[in-house]
């Protein structure tokens, strides 16, 4: 199940802002609806060329989310944000935010919709999970990675106190739910920083947004199955980027936008963070530092979240190193 609250994902999940409340109304999908096997998921392409390039969002984030940035990346080649199970627009599923059913579901839907491969995959926050799993189950589709201050640091408390998942054992995780109905919190009232930065008209639709899954979530009925595939896929990371390892990736073109600097080598053999790591992956990486951001790189700046993006599409066209460009 997907959990909403900031609180229970600590610094990955977006923390929820709060413009004033729209009218209530349904605001339509502004891309189209997709049916993926008895269920629809929302996705939104614009533009045109080779490759394509697929905008994951970060937890409790949105396509919408990626306002900023989809329609300059779509003067350069066909570009898609979508909304996963669960999320804005799209149907729920049976297992919500895993990352077993989250690639699953990008795959068919890319695949139905007719948005051909290959793919640049710019995963933000915990959308790097996502698309670093996603490469390794459907590798020949892939032409690149971007991570933007992707997944560092998931936390839970677990008898008072705080940790990381990938430390935790499976039955400590369990042992956090169900949880209590006073996670629920109160409801969502106006959007704050960053998402203030999205145009008036679609902090109102965020906001809408915000409220159906505010109404919707039941705390004391949530499951451990999305965070306990998160610690699985973290582990599985850490395994392959090891220190003193072959570099995973081989040369597959990767960018790593983040608001701190590059890894060091003491920094890639740590477990205390894991955006160290992706630093590792391939030979033909590059590092952007995104100075003074706040998390959401794509909100914050994204002037440099498309140079970026369009950056790794161009080496990919021209067959260069994403260094020499």
């Amino acid at each position: 199940m997907r959990v909403y609250v900031a609180a229970v994902l600590a610094l990955v999940i977006l923390v929820q802002g709060h413009t004033q409340a729209p009218v209530p109304q349904d605001y339509p999908p502004p891309g189209r609806m997709v049916d993926v096997g008895g269920r629809k998921l929302h996705l939104d392409c614009s533009g045109k060329g080779s490759p394509t390039v697929v905008l994951v969002a970060g937890g409790n984030a949105f396509s919408i989310d990626w306002a900023l940035v989809q329609p300059r990346v779509a003067e350069t080649t066909r570009v898609c944000s979508y909304d996963r199970a669960g999320l804005a627009w799209s149907d729920p599923g049976p297992a919500d935010e895993t990352v077993e059913q989250t690639i699953s579901d990008l795959h068919k839907l890319l695949g139905i919709a007719g948005e051909k491969s290959p793919y640049v995959l710019v995963g933000a926050s915990i959308g790097g999970i996502f698309i670093r799993a996603y490469q390794r189950a459907y590798p020949d589709q892939v032409a690149g990675l971007v991570f933007t201050n992707s997944a560092n640091r998931v936390r839970r408390l677990v008898n008072g106190k705080g940790g990381l998942i990938w430390d935790m054992t499976e039955d400590e995780i369990r042992s956090t739910y169900p949880m209590p109905a006073s996670a629920k919190g109160s409801a969502p009232t106006r959007e704050n920083d960053p998402f203030d930065r999205l145009p008036p008209s679609l902090q109102a639709v965020r906001l809408w947004i915000d409220v159906k899954l505010w109404q919707k979530w039941d705390p004391t009925k949530e499951d451990p199955g999305s965070i306990l595939s998160w610690r699985k896929e973290f582990l599985k990371e850490f395994t392959e980027t090891d220190e003193g390892k072959v570099r995973p990736l081989g040369a597959l073109p990767v960018i790593v936008l983040s608001s701190g600097p590059a890894a060091s080598e003491s920094e890639r053999g740590s477990r205390n963070g894991a955006a160290a790591r992706l630093d590792f992956l391939s030979s033909n990486t590059v590092h952007v530092t995104a100075t003074g951001s706040g998390h959401e790189i794509h909100l914050y700046q994204p002037d440099l979240v498309v140079q970026t993006v369009v950056q790794a599409v161009s080496a990919i066209r021209s067959g260069t190193p994403v260094s020499h460009l």
